[in-house]
């Protein structure tokens, strides 16, 4: 069997921990330009980060022709999409009353199959849908077209976020993005699609760059990281963009920073490897939760204003407890919230 490998599962966790300072703000107290680098820059790297490790490892599986691989990868995922959309259906009744349950019960069935359970989790109907179309190439033999087409969605994508100003004086495309299904459409054909279609482009890279020195990935990972910022600084200085969730620097720094990690595996560090990883799932799937519920609480028992520090600090501390108490249990029903 196969040795896991230990940076992508360690770097799984640094970016679960980038998807809650976008939501919790840790930086905001240090001004507007450090709440902005560490809130809404950095972190665009983590949920692509998550659908291209994904499309990685699904795409090897895909070709070694590994057995009801389609089925057996997309039922693990509806089962931990299903038991957290049934948590997050609980909390909002509890935290709203029937009033939201009410809204949430008629909205939930659209939700779960195109928008995502609860905010965070669009994730998880982008990711299913691109499983799916991902294996529809494969079966219908059209794999040298996936690359292509991924590539063709995520520069319509880019071009409907940071050169919006660009895109919408073209008739099509300001058709595209100016229509309310815009958002739904970029999140799953245009972000969760073609990030998960890299993985073959990172297959394809890892086997050439396996061949020369090792000097020559940090310097990929240095040059793309450099043009990834340059060009965001650029849009909002010119003031293109309609936001920086995706933009082009940012699909060859995600690539380059992935093939740094599987040059470098860190065999041995199993172990902590191990516990991150499912950290990493636990801290996505319930920040939220544990977000909101610090909040309620603090604010009735210390003061209205919480301090974003604080409550970024809490919210790691206690969905990394939380994960770390789940797999000590090792329970079987209780390893599907983690896995």
């Amino acid at each position: 069997m196969k040795q896991r490998n230990n940076s992508i599962d360690i770097f799984r966790y640094v970016c679960a921990l980038m998807v809650v300072a976008i939501h919790a703000h840790p930086f905001c107290e240090l001004g507007v330009n450090a709440d902005f680098f560490f809130s809404t820059l950095l972190p665009r790297i983590a949920v692509p980060f998550f659908f291209a490790a994904s499309g990685y490892f699904y795409i090897k599986k895909l070709e070694s022709g590994a057995e009801r691989c389609f089925s057996r990868y997309l039922k693990r995922i509806v089962t931990t999409y299903a038991l957290w959309s049934v948590i997050y259906f609980i909390f909002t009744f509890c935290k709203g009353g029937y009033s939201a349950l009410k809204w949430f019960a008629v909205s939930s069935v659209y939700n779960f199959f195109v928008k995502g359970s609860y905010y965070h989790f669009w994730f998880f109907p982008a990711l299913i849908i691109s499983v799916c179309l991902i294996t529809v190439f494969y079966k219908m033999n059209l794999k040298k077209l996936l690359l292509p087409v991924s590539m063709l969605l995520y520069i319509i994508g880019c071009i409907g976020c940071a050169y919006y100003k660009i895109g919408v004086q073209i008739p099509l495309l300001r058709v595209l993005y100016e229509s309310e299904y815009f958002t739904i459409i970029r999140r799953i054909f245009m972000m969760g699609f073609p990030f998960f279609a890299c993985g073959k482009l990172i297959d394809i890279l890892e086997k050439k760059l396996n061949k020369s020195g090792k000097a020559k990935i940090f310097v990929f990972v240095a040059v793309t990281a450099v043009i990834w910022l340059a060009e965001i600084f650029a849009v909002q200085k010119r003031n293109l963009s309609a936001n920086i969730i995706i933009t082009f620097g940012l699909y060859p720094m995600l690539i380059s920073v992935f093939l740094l990690l599987l040059r470098y595996p860190l065999p041995n560090c199993s172990k902590i490897a191990s516990i991150f990883r499912t950290s990493a799932n636990f801290t996505f799937y319930s920040h939220p939760i544990i977000l909101e519920l610090i909040k309620m609480i603090y604010v009735h028992t210390v003061s209205r204003e919480i301090n974003s520090v604080f409550l970024y600090s809490a919210t790691v501390i206690l969905t990394f407890a939380a994960s770390f108490a789940l797999q000590k249990l090792n329970n079987k029903f209780l390893n599907k919230f983690i896995q």
